[in-house]
């Protein structure tokens, strides 16, 4: 270790000490248990700004980091949603009673595990990483204590984790035995060489790390967990879990697929990640028609999001990752913003957030509502929202690549989509109030943060050059 080690992770050094900083300042100042979510925004923004005053040197700690420019995007777009997160979580947590340190501390922690995850290029060192993510996230599923939603949420989101943990960790020792190394890089000769053409533990260590990076992004078949934890879980949670650890996932998995070569994996891999991209379009947006809650809509609909994602991998290159880095910025804002307005509108976290309750809100509360009417149009893929150019981007690229076929079943499966989120709006804005009309809160963080992603949905989706640009740099880090 040296500084330049040391210089290379500032980020997630400034992250680890806020943590450390809110559980004891819980601890011995708790008088200022409203000021907490205040203080993780800022260090989130902190280390957000570090990150891009920071050198990206490449390879660090001894190979087992790479700081390069795809790490710097990623830190970006995990970093944003923390900040977005923490903000909405403030008035959240001040309703249901739950104003604690280390909410924030293992939601920051949390993040700390997603950075490393993505830019690890030591199979160990992304394990390390995902099990920082998962233990953070087990106890914050499981929040509230007092809720049997939210234990259910924390026990099934732990034995789902758990499998998938094991999975991964399995498949990461079969690479190791068919390799001889740990190192993502340094697959990549073995793989030039053919070394490892027909190895029966290569096929099998592969099989086992997409299952347990497949459990993280919630594609099917391994999506069972997501409504359940999703409709459980305290909202802010939700919305955390459903951009970040996806994000860190999709990036673990692109870096696997660039140093296998794309252009020498069997034909046979690359239907099947086509399948399942398919699998996990088709079965997300059908489920999701028949939800009445609109966060177990919402779980689906990320089941279907993750589907189109995954497209821009199997037609990987220059324009599939880059397409993927756009749609994963575009998805935080979206989610976020879906999120934070299903949070507002909510009178118990134990209750049911139905569709019904969102009747003739559009008219009482106009700011919320017309955030979530945005983010639904966005996540179907209307322009001009951000949404849009991630689909037309990562389908772009199955077409480059010859994949017709898989962008046409994704294009068909977006306008089946466009059914139940325009359901959403539909009864924003033409249904009449009920006759006990719900009493929400409209929060001035909760305002804040469906403005802010607002207006990155209709601006990047009308300006999307500089995001588009940002991830073709670093895009180029991988696919040459």
């Amino acid at each position: 270790m040296n500084l330049g080690d040391l210089s290379a992770i500032q980020p997630e050094l400034v992250l680890v000490a806020l943590g450390c900083l809110l559980v004891l300042t819980d601890a011995f100042v708790p008088s200022l248990r409203s000021r907490f979510g205040s203080m993780a925004a800022i260090g989130a923004g902190i280390a957000l700004v570090v990150r891009w005053t920071s050198p990206t040197p490449g390879m660090v700690w001894s190979g087992a980091l790479v700081v390069d420019e795809l790490a710097r995007f990623v830190d970006s777009y995990i970093l944003v949603a923390l900040v977005l997160v923490c903000v909405m979580a403030e008035p959240y947590l001040a309703r249901t009673n739950a104003r604690f340190g280390e909410f924030y501390a293992l939601l920051v922690w949390a993040a700390v595990g997603a950075m490393v995850m993505a830019k690890a290029d030591h199979l160990l060192v992304v394990f390390i990483g995902l099990e920082l993510l998962s233990v953070a996230l087990y106890v914050l599923n499981a929040f509230h204590r007092e809720s049997s939603l939210s234990l259910e949420a924390g026990w099934k989101y732990l034995m789902v984790g758990a499998f998938a943990g094991g999975a991964l960790l399995f498949g990461i020792a079969l690479l190791y035995g068919a390799s001889g190394t740990f190192s993502l890089s340094a697959l990549a000769p073995l793989v030039a060489a053919h070394t490892l053409t027909g190895s029966p533990l290569l096929f099998l260590s592969l099989a086992l790390i997409l299952t347990g990076v497949g459990f993280k992004l919630a594609l099917a078949p391994f999506h069972a967990w997501a409504p359940d934890v999703y409709q459980g879980s305290p909202t802010p949670v939700t919305t955390f879990l459903s951009v970040v650890p996806k994000g860190a996932a999709l990036v673990v998995l692109a870096r696997l697929i660039a140093f296998l070569a794309p252009a020498e994996l069997s034909p046979r891999w690359t239907m099947l990640l086509a399948a399942i991209a398919v699998l996990s379009m088709t079965l997300g947006n059908l489920v999701a028609i028949a939800q009445r809650d609109v966060k177990r809509m919402l779980a689906y609909s990320g089941i279907a999001h993750m589907g189109y994602a995954l497209v821009g991998l199997v037609a990987f290159g220059f324009d599939g990752l880059s397409g993927v880095l756009v749609y994963l910025a575009a998805y935080t804002l979206m989610n976020v913003a879906a999120f934070t307005v299903v949070s507002a509108f909510s009178e118990a976290e134990d209750e049911p957030h139905l569709l019904t309750d969102l009747a003739g809100q559009g008219w009482r509360r106009p700011v919320l509502s017309l955030t979530l009417g945005l983010a639904m149009f966005s996540l179907a893929g209307i322009p001009p929202t951000v949404g849009f150019i991630g689909k037309f981007l990562v389908f772009r690229a199955a077409v480059n690549e010859g994949l017709v076929w898989l962008a046409v079943v994704g294009v068909l499966n977006s306008l089946v989509s466009v059914f139940y989120y325009l359901r959403v709006v539909y009864y924003l804005y033409m249904k009449p109030l009920p006759k006990r009309e719900p009493k929400y809160s409209e929060p001035w963080p909760a305002r804040l943060v469906a403005a802010a992603c607002a207006v990155g949905i209709v601006v990047l989706g009308a300006l999307p050059g500089w995001v588009v640009s940002a991830a073709e740099s670093a895009a180029r880090t991988l696919a040459r």
